[in-house]
């Protein structure tokens, strides 16, 4: 059900886009893409059969980045059986500028971006197109998405919940706006975008989250409206290409820091705005606002590396966790549990690393084959041999023999028997290294 904003919320906002005549079409949808023709092939059909719950004109913009693949025949195809597909070619792979040319290049009232490896809601698509002709003070509408797993057909989960089903914030309310995302942990990527509003963006920032930034461009604009009617569905697992890259949750593995870049960037630029040099407390009273939101981001990014069995990377999210709030990694569970499994993995990623090692010499441990199952397991190269002790006695190459000791004590006799200084590595190197 559509919810109209109170006239009373709006008090004060510029009705720019009131009178403003409509084009003729109503959404524009996207799609950047890159060497993703099967993905493409993918989507199409879903977009046409989505379409049947529009009761509006609509257009596919692809603004491709070079792509040596079939994507100009696969859009070719699906435009001749009578899609509106609007397509324009980069003469180079330009990755951030990709999307601003499908924007650029987008005639619809509302605008809306769609990676070519997701998906759209289709009624509740149609559902903000109806909130946002409605409320005309609206400059952009920002909602939660799904996290779909598209082989089962079924939502995994939202990738954040809001309080409220409708929040309106305009200009000297960013106080508040700031409150209440990092109250409900919001990211804000998904949006529809007035066509005008999304045109006076001019750049993607590199160093701070380009999500925050758009957002401060928006509310210095005009209203802004955060609303709990998901259209968007962020695929994980799809019936394309099984285990591919999925973007959004490469940023929540890795981009942590280009998030807190981009709060910061929404800070500078209200504080800008208002004309204020904040005193230490107000900076300190952002600073703790700004942690706890990377808190909750770092949090997330530890179940994924914990999930994918990377407890070296988790280790350095634990650190970072530690660091911002030491009472918080007490929630993570037995940080000590992961202990054998992070030592493990390093011994292997360290001796996969160096060239033309053939053994893995392993020396006073006292489960040899579990602690060989698990070097496996953690990423040892399937070519390297795990050998006990007895090997220190053999003839086999001391050059290409990588020898852990988990006494400091031996080190001289595995020297004295011919193994490379620089190839030894004891259990007390591992600890000096990563505390716990």
């Amino acid at each position: 059900m559509t919810l109209p904003v109170d006239p009373a919320t709006l008090a004060g906002a510029e009705p720019a886009e009131a009178a403003a005549p409509r084009t003729e079409v109503v959404l524009s949808l996207c799609v950047p893409t890159y060497n993703r023709a099967h993905f493409l092939r993918h989507l199409f059909p879903h977009i046409r059969e989505a379409a049947k719950a529009f009761d509006f004109s609509y257009e596919i913009v692809v603004s491709d980045n070079a792509s040596p693949d079939e994507t100009p025949q696969v859009v070719a195809e699906f435009k001749a059986e009578g899609m509106p597909i609007r397509y324009f070619r980069q003469e180079e792979n330009k990755r951030l500028a990709n999307l601003f040319s499908a924007f650029r290049h987008a005639r619809g009232e509302f605008v809306v971006y769609l990676a070519d490896d997701d998906l759209v809601i289709p009624e509740a698509l149609a559902d903000n197109v109806r909130f946002m002709r409605e409320n005309p003070e609206i400059r952009v509408v920002y909602t939660p998405w799904e996290i779909y797993d598209a082989v089962a057909e079924e939502r995994t989960c939202l990738f954040y919940r809001l309080r409220k089903p409708l929040e309106v914030f305009q200009a000297g309310q960013e106080i508040d706006l700031l409150k209440m995302m990092i109250e409900n942990n919001v990211l804000p990527e998904i949006a529809m975008y007035r066509a005008e509003a999304v045109r006076e963006l001019v750049s993607a920032p590199q160093f701070c989250y380009w999500a925050f930034a758009y957002l401060s461009t928006m509310i210095s604009q005009g209203p802004i409206a955060f609303r709990d009617v998901p259209y968007y569905r962020s695929v994980t697992l799809t019936p394309v290409v099984p285990n591919r890259h999925q973007e959004g949750i490469h940023d929540s593995l890795y981009n942590w820091d280009n998030i807190r870049g981009g709060i910061e960037f929404m800070i500078f630029s209200l504080l800008k705005r208002l004309g204020l040099t904040p005193d230490r407390e107000l900076a300190v009273i952002f600073r703790d606002m700004v942690d706890h939101y990377i808190h909750l981001r770092l949090h997330v990014a530890l179940r994924l590396w914990l999930s994918r069995k990377d407890y070296l990377r988790a280790y350095e999210v634990i650190t970072r966790l530690s660091y911002l709030n030491p009472e918080s990694t007490r929630n993570i569970g037995s940080v000590e549990s992961l202990l054998p499994l992070l030592r493990a993995q390093i011994l292997a990623q360290l001796a996969s690393g160096i060239a033309e090692i053939e053994r893995f010499v392993a020396i006073g441990v006292e489960d040899f084959a579990g602690f060989a199952t698990k070097l496996r397991e953690v990423g040892l190269r399937p070519d390297i041999a795990v050998v006990g002790p007895e090997d220190l006695t053999g003839a086999g190459a001391r050059e290409k023999a990588f020898v852990f000791i988990r006494d400091e004590a031996i080190r001289a006799s595995v020297l004295q028997a011919g193994y490379e200084p620089g190839l030894v590595v004891s259990a007390r190197d591992v600890e000096v290294n990563f505390p716990i």
